[in-house]
């Protein structure tokens, strides 16, 4: 269990639950095995001081304005194999009760954990043997399978930029990049700031895999990127770049996970630490951060784990998920819920 994100849900025995489908309703309850939950609809009456769990930054209609306990929800940064958007199902969610980790409006749980807590040598070598188990079984946020070859651009006598692209109009981006949020805009930027540079363009995968939909043009992107890169291992290609540029998304830490200079274009939680490039200022960072730090920060104390392959005994620690996903990874499996695609995508 994770130090911070359940803390305050420790002694709670009956909430709320707003904004989440029937099927991450039934993920919760294996989350949260302790707690009597029930489902909360629009104008349906409640008492003021009962917990009220929220999914992401889902927006609270009138009548619940007034709660005065409230956790909000979100994937963890080690989630699956596979896309969520794909009906994959996660392995770690956080549970925020201050608010949430994207967003830079307010003060969240995880930030206040990076700016206070005192950090240990034991949680510190932790977090580096953590790192090395990361980027040596080469696991990200979705570990998407991939049996393709890719070809990777050689390129001599210039910088390699890898340019992440991310899902608009994603939470994210509308909290957490007041800036730039358009991918095409982000693309401009950075062709803007290293003209010599050879860039790739790396779309999300959920748009990539059309799960979502993208404003980017092509053939617009083309006018600054030297290639735009769908397929291969996202750790294959922060191996093959020089320089990650992000808005908010988590491959930037999965980035600095490698050893490889991040440039922010937004306000992700993993900058103003001292361990990234940030174009514009972050104001609550209040010191500067170890790596090892931050991944002790956002990879064992924040998030909450559960098992994927033992249901009798669902709460892990974050070293024993990084061991299920490494044999969910190796397993051939079929996402039947991934067949609903041309229905479900938006």
């Amino acid at each position: 269990m994770s130090l911070m994100g359940l803390d305050v849900l420790h002694s709670v025995r009956e909430a709320w639950v707003y904004g989440f489908s029937y099927r991450k309703f039934l993920i919760l309850k294996t989350f949260l095995p302790h707690i009597h939950l029930k489902r909360l609809k629009r104008n349906q009456s409640h008492p003021s001081e009962a917990m009220l769990i929220v999914w992401g930054m889902h927006p609270l209609p009138s009548e619940l304005q007034h709660i005065k306990h409230l956790v909000r929800v979100e994937d963890g940064f080690i989630r699956s194999i596979g896309l969520g958007a794909a009906f994959n199902s996660p392995i770690s969610w956080v549970f925020d009760d201050l608010g949430m980790y994207f967003n830079t409006q307010a003060e969240s749980r995880l930030e206040r954990l990076l700016n206070q807590h005192d950090f240990t040598p034991d949680i510190c070598h932790e977090a580096k043997a953590l790192q090395a188990h990361l980027v040596g079984q080469k696991l990200s946020k979705y570990n998407l399978k991939t049996n393709q070859m890719t070809e990777f651009p050689r390129v001599s006598g210039q910088k390699k930029i890898l340019v992440i692209g991310q899902v608009e109009g994603d939470a994210s981006l509308q909290y957490g990049s007041p800036y730039i949020n358009r991918n095409l805009d982000f693309l401009a930027k950075v062709r803007q700031l290293c003209p010599e540079a050879y860039l790739v363009y790396r779309p999300h995968p959920d748009v990539s895999a059309g799960w979502r939909k993208d404003s980017l043009d092509v053939s617009e992107a083309q006018r600054y990127a030297n290639a735009i890169q769908t397929e291969g291992d996202i750790s294959d290609w922060l191996d093959w770049a020089d320089e990650v540029h992000v808005m908010t998304s988590l491959t930037g830490f999965e980035a600095l996970l490698r050893g490889k200079q991040v440039v922010c274009h937004g306000l992700p939680f993993y900058s103003g630490w001292g361990l990234t490039h940030d174009i514009y200022a972050v104001e609550r960072t209040k010191r500067l951060l170890r790596l090892e730090e931050l991944i002790a920060g956002t990879l064992i104390l924040y998030p909450q784990y559960r098992s994927l392959l033992n249901q009798r005994h669902p709460q892990i620690t974050v070293m024993q998920a990084i061991e299920e996903l490494v044999i969910l990874k190796n397993k051939k499996k079929i996402n039947w819920l991934g067949w609903l695609q041309p229905f479900m995508k938006y």
